[in-house]
């Protein structure tokens, strides 16, 4: 009899970690679907008729351009390049975009404030004493951080004033406004509450799959402070504060040791979005979709 051919077998832990990684990927997608289809239900409440893939692909790209850029100065112009090239009329589109951002930053303050509230003082008091201590043996490395945010808000004003990512501006009447502001609106709080909660749960599932798992309460008050806290920083996608953040122990004990962590993290909430992004943008819109959002000003184009 000819001998058996011997089929390869993955180790459990290597299964584990093909699995999680699948699942990170799958929340990136419907974090993204989520957020598309929030804009995608605004659109039509104001009466504009869109494709859903193409304000997936207007969306992806904003995201993309707002991450490798400082202030997130990239993203508006970005973003609605692409709802333009769909064809949606700009008046009732900065209405659409008015009440869409609105509607968001209240949903995230408001899911905040819960995590604050459920959680907080449990990662204090877990990573607490090492973030002090990690800041006061890290202190030089904190003093070079700021110079870099100085330099990042400086550049970020300079574009600004160029006009480079700058959105026409046009102030939406209050029909356009209301009608937005409809049913999509009440739509979109379970939308948002889900992409927040696909966004949030990336840092505890890979942390659940490298090794033992830190308390929960510390990963989801980590996970949440670290995706969101970085919109608020003046570097892109929060460069170097979130490195140092990880490494002072804010995500527990196995983040500051285990730096495969954060660069996985990083992976699937900075990478693999910013690719996306870009690729679809590539795809729908040209190679120079990028350099034309950047340099969108107020003539519309």
């Amino acid at each position: 009899m000819p001998p058996r051919r011997r089929i390869p077998v993955i180790h459990r832990a290597e299964g584990v970690l093909i699995a999680t990684y699948l699942f990170c990927a799958l929340l990136v997608g419907v974090d993204m679907a989520a957020r598309a289809l929030r804009i995608h239900l605004f659109a039509r409440g104001a009466g504009l008729r869109v494709r859903f893939g193409d304000v997936f692909t207007a969306n992806a790209f904003g995201d993309a351009a707002a991450a490798v850029t400082p202030m997130r100065l990239g993203g508006e112009g970005a973003r609605l390049l692409g709802l333009l090239r769909a064809g949606l009329p700009f008046p009732p589109l900065a209405a659409v975009l008015a009440v869409e951002v609105a509607a968001y930053s209240a949903v995230v303050a408001a899911c905040a404030g819960v995590v604050g509230w459920l959680f907080a003082d449990d990662w204090w008091a877990e990573v607490g004493p090492d973030v002090i201590a990690a800041a006061r043996r890290g202190a030089e490395w904190l003093v070079v951080l700021a110079v870099v945010f100085v330099l990042a808000v400086l550049l970020a004003r300079r574009l600004r004033r160029a006009g480079i990512g700058a959105a026409p501006s046009a102030r939406p009447t209050a029909a356009l406004l209301r009608a937005a502001a409809g049913w999509p609106l009440a739509a979109s709080v379970p939308l948002t509450a889900l992409s927040v909660a696909c966004r949030v749960a990336i840092l505890p599932v890979l942390a659940a799959a490298s090794g033992p798992p830190t308390a929960l309460p510390v990963m989801i008050t980590a996970s949440f402070a670290l995706t969101y806290g970085q919109f608020l920083l003046p570097t892109p996608a929060g460069a170097g504060a979130v490195e140092l953040a990880f490494a002072g122990g804010v995500a527990g004990d196995e983040g500051a040791a285990d730096p495969g962590l954060m660069l996985a993290w990083r992976v699937f909430t900075f990478g693999l979005p910013v690719v996306i992004g870009f690729g679809l943008a590539a795809v729908s819109y040209g190679p120079g979709a990028l350099r034309s959002a950047l340099r969108s000003r107020g003539d519309g184009s």
